[in-house]
C-alpha cells in the first residue's frame, strides 16, 4: 500500500498524540467550556422569540399571497376563496383563514429552532400563540382590512389553534425521530 506523504504526516502526527502524555485543562478552560454548554443548554430567550417570529411572520406574509384574509393580499379575485366564502358561515371562514395564516409559520418555526430552543420556547408557547395571534389580528385591522368584529375574533382563535397544531406536530415528530 503506497501512502501519500499527507498521510503520511497524518500518520504521524496521530502517534504523537497517543505518545503524548495526558494533559488536564486548566481551571480556564473548564470556565469557558461550562459557560459555553450552559449558553447551548439555555439559549436567550429574546433571540428565541425573535428567531420564531421572524419565521411567522414571513410564512403569514406568503399566505397572504394566495389567501384573501381582510381584504389584503394578491389573492383578492380568486374565485373558489370567494365562493368558500360565501358558503361558509363567517365564523367558520374566518377560523379556518387563521389556522391557514399561522399553521405553516408555526411549522416551520418547529425545524428552525434547535431541541434547547424549543425546550424554553415551550415553557411559554401558549402566552406566545396568544400575542402572537392578537397582535398579527390588530396589525391586519390598522392596515385598513375590513373586519367584521364578531366573527373575526373567530380569525384569532383559529390563529391560535394553527400555531398550537402546527408547531406541536413538529416538535413531535422532531422528538419521535430524533430525541
Amino acid at each position: 500500500m503506497v501512502e501519500t506523504k499527507s498521510e503520511q504526516a497524518l500518520l504521524r502526527e496521530f502517534a504523537e498524540f497517543i505518545d503524548a502524555k495526558p494533559t488536564v485543562p486548566g481551571e480556564p478552560a473548564d470556565e469557558v467550556i461550562l459557560r459555553m454548554v450552559g449558553k447551548d443548554l439555555r439559549p436567550t430567550l429574546w433571540k428565541v422569540y425573535t428567531k420564531f417570529t421572524l419565521v411567522e411572520v414571513t410564512a403569514g406574509l406568503l399566505t397572504l399571497t394566495i389567501c384573501p384574509q381582510f381584504g389584503l393580499g394578491f389573492g383578492r379575485h380568486n374565485e373558489f376563496l370567494h365562493a368558500l366564502h360565501v358558503a361558509a358561515s363567517p365564523v367558520i371562514f374566518y377560523l379556518l383563514c387563521g389556522l391557514f395564516f399561522v399553521i405553516l409559520g408555526a411549522a416551520l418555526g418547529g425545524f428552525v429552532l434547535n431541541r434547547d430552543e424549543i425546550r424554553s420556547f415551550c415553557n411559554n408557547d401558549n402566552w406566545y400563540f396568544a400575542g402572537y395571534s392578537i397582535l398579527t389580528y390588530l396589525t391586519l385591522v390598522a392596515l385598513g382590512a375590513e373586519v367584521f368584529i364578531l366573527s373575526s375574533l373567530t380569525w384569532m382563535l383559529g390563529a391560535m389553534l394553527g400555531n398550537l397544531f402546527g408547531f406541536g406536530a413538529v416538535v413531535r415528530l422532531r422528538q419521535a425521530m430524533i430525541w
